[in-house]
């Protein structure tokens, strides 16, 4: 895994003020200080602190301990903010990447009153920090939060920066179909920047992450891709690195001249530059790739290079294949007690990588917890609503039951004063037994009703919706065309004046688009896709002809491709029109991405949009239809939604369903 970070250059105007004001003011005391002054030597002093950070922590340290000083008597939330900042990278580059993250995040509180820019840089870096420290879920929440406040910073750059780094930590918990997912929506936002070296380490991402989905093809081309700008830019860093996964590709594939061909240029490269880690993994890539020859010379070799650079790497994952190589060279060359040591190092560094996934999914459990338990909570407020709904509904069939009973139990009592004292005993009894059975019956015809009434309310509306569309289609259209003959004819047949003439034309023109209006209409009230071709083409067609010059729709598919029931097909269609037309109507957005996932027996449906967003609990106050219709679709398929907005962060709509396959 590669990660890199740039810093920005200082301004010619504070090294001016550097040079004019001199060194010695630093060391003023704050009774001789004034305002002006503070401010130029907190400048001066991130300037000093900016060119040690990453050279010299312990320098750096003193200066921003001394900065934060002159920031007290200031007072100035800027400038706190640029030494809180800095204060970040200095324990990022120490290794403190905890200490790092709680400093970047002061940084992000006082940006946020001030410049949504810096604010989205604090809570990038902190996102970082928070991924070298294996804390791969508040990472990524961290990253989510700026890609919320990319339509504020509109800045393409960064915005890829941050898809990349969210790539990257779904490598790091071994998820490469996410990690590969917004890799290449990283592309798009690097394309667009022009920026060469970004984009070959992208591509380089990306083929790391097929190489852990254990697709070596793949990933070579995209290794090649990041090879191709390395060397245009003349970066042989980057270079060397492309090569040697390049050639440790052909070595996963048995390739073995291929490989070591690649390998060797990689080295060759690597030994020159002093990139430890790197030289190091080119060269067990090379000594497996000998292994595989069985040239234990060679393989002893480059394994020994390696082996020189092990005290200087905490990498677990390099150290792991590097002492599984080790180990099966002395296995193989018949030395027990060093196979034996080898394998005792090897099974100390699993026990690590061990621990360290497990750590891993204990966050990731206590992540989805928290968001479960959320989840739970606004279930149960949605359901006391509903039940208190519902409770009404049956105080008021009570009533009526009551009252019916009341009138029966007094005719039985008068039948009953004229009978024996024994009869009387018994017809009681059956009473009771009789008005507790019809409770029951009436309760499971009423639940029974109730579902029918939904079912037949749902098929009657398509079915009507069918009717009427092929009616306008064959009827109407038909009609409609043969007025258009008509008046054709007419126009042939006869012989118009000159001032007449225009007129037919313009008759014809607006039968035409009477009949186009037409068409358009019976394509929105039954899609002839829908029918033909399924619900995944429909819904492609939809969203095309749904795109405007404001607001872009892109249509995802993913998963199986059998076709599912017509009738749930159609209420599906139905559940994505509604939710498209609502996002074009009253989000403002300018993108709206529809989702299709197809399991064996269930679906998920997802719309999301980039538009303002609103109070989800306005919902409950809502007079409109749009919302209810949609429930009572997704109700009738069984299925559950999950509704996310908040207001300026758009909207997401995520409905899963569990449905049958035709």
């Amino acid at each position: 895994m590669r990660y890199y970070k740039g810093r920005l250059v200082l301004s010619c105007l504070l090294m001016a003020a550097l040079v004019i004001s001199g060194i010695n003011s630093l060391h003023a005391q704050p009774s001789q200080i004034t305002p002006a002054n503070n401010i130029r030597q907190i400048d001066r002093l991130l300037l000093r602190i900016k060119t040690v950070e990453d050279t010299d922590t312990k320098t750096a340290f003193v200066l921003i301990a001394e900065a934060k000083k002159l920031c007290a008597i200031a007072k100035v939330d800027t400038l706190t903010a640029k030494v809180y900042n800095e204060e970040g990278f200095c324990n990022f580059y120490a290794g403190n990447y905890k200490r790092s993250a709680l400093t970047f995040d002061s940084s992000a509180y006082l940006w946020r009153k001030y410049n949504r820019l810096n604010y989205f840089k604090a809570v990038n870096d902190k996102a970082t920090a928070l991924m070298f420290n294996s804390e791969y879920h508040k990472a990524l929440l961290a990253f989510f939060e700026c890609m919320g406040m990319n339509k504020y910073v509109n800045d393409k750059r960064l915005t890829g920066k941050v898809l990349n780094n969210i790539g990257l930590v779904y490598e790091s918990i071994n998820d490469p179909d996410n990690a590969i997912f917004y890799e290449k929506k990283s592309l798009a936002y690097k394309l667009a920047a022009h920026d060469s070296l970004s984009l070959a380490r992208t591509y380089g991402n990306i083929g790391d992450a097929f190489a852990n989905k254990e697709m070596p093809d793949s990933a070579i081309i995209y290794e090649q891709r990041s090879y191709k700008l390395y060397f245009l830019a003349h970066d042989k860093v980057g270079i060397s690195i492309a090569l040697g996964d390049i050639g440790n590709m052909y070595r996963k594939k048995h390739m073995t001249d291929s490989a070591i061909s690649y390998l060797l240029r990689a080295v060759n490269i690597a030994q020159k530059l002093s990139y430890v880690e790197n030289t190091a993994n080119i060269e067990d890539y090379l000594a497996e790739s000998y292994m595989q020859r069985h040239d234990f010379k060679n393989t002893w070799k480059y394994a020994s290079m390696a082996a020189s650079y092990v005290p200087q790497i905490t990498d677990n994952d390099f150290l792991q294949e590097h002492y599984n190589l080790m180990y099966r060279y002395f296995k193989a060359t018949a030395n027990t007690p060093k196979a034996f040591d080898y394998l005792q190092k090897l099974k100390a560094v699993d026990d690590s990588i061990f621990k360290q996934k497990i750590n891993i999914q204990n966050e990731k459990i206590a992540f989805e917890y928290e968001y479960k338990q959320k989840k739970l909570k606004d279930s149960l407020v949605f359901q006391s609503h509903i039940n208190e709904s519902e409770k009404k509904a049956a105080a008021s069939r009570n009533r009526f039951n009551i009252s019916l009973s009341l009138l029966l139990v007094a005719a039985l009592l008068a039948v009953i004063w004229y009978s024996r004292s024994k009869l009387l005993q018994k017809q009681n009894i059956m009473a009771q037994q009789n008005f507790t059975m019809q409770s029951q019956k009436i309760k499971e015809l009423e639940n029974e009703k109730q579902l029918l009434a939904s079912q037949a309310v749902l098929k009657g509306q398509e079915e009507e919706r069918s009717r009427l569309a092929k009616d306008l289609h064959d009827g109407l259209g038909g009609l409609l065309a043969g007025v258009k003959h008509s008046i054709i004819n007419m126009k042939e047949n006869l012989i118009a004046g000159i001032g007449n003439v225009p007129v037919f034309e313009k008759s014809l023109n607006m039968i035409d688009t009477a009949i186009k209006e037409l068409r358009r209409v019976a394509q929105n009230m039954m899609p002839e896709a829908l029918a033909k071709f399924g619900l995944t083409e429909a819904l492609k067609d939809y969203c095309a002809s749904s795109c405007t010059a404001s607001c872009q729709v892109i249509f995802q598919s993913f998963g199986s491709d059998q076709q599912i029931d017509a009738a749930a097909g159609i209420i599906i269609y139905r559940i994505i029109q509604e939710l498209v037309n609502n996002a074009q109507k009253h989000s403002a957005a300018s993108q709206v991405m529809v989702q299709l996932v197809k399991g064996d027996d269930w679906i998920t449906l997802s719309v999301e949009d980039n538009g303002k967003g609103f109070d989800v609990n306005g919902l409950k106050q809502s007079t409109g239809c749009g919302w209810s219709n949609i429930k009572s679709r997704v109700d009738y398929l069984n299925g559950n939604i999950d509704l996310k907005s908040q207001a300026g962060t758009g909207t997401s709509v995520n409905i899963e369903i569990k449905i049958t396959q035709t």
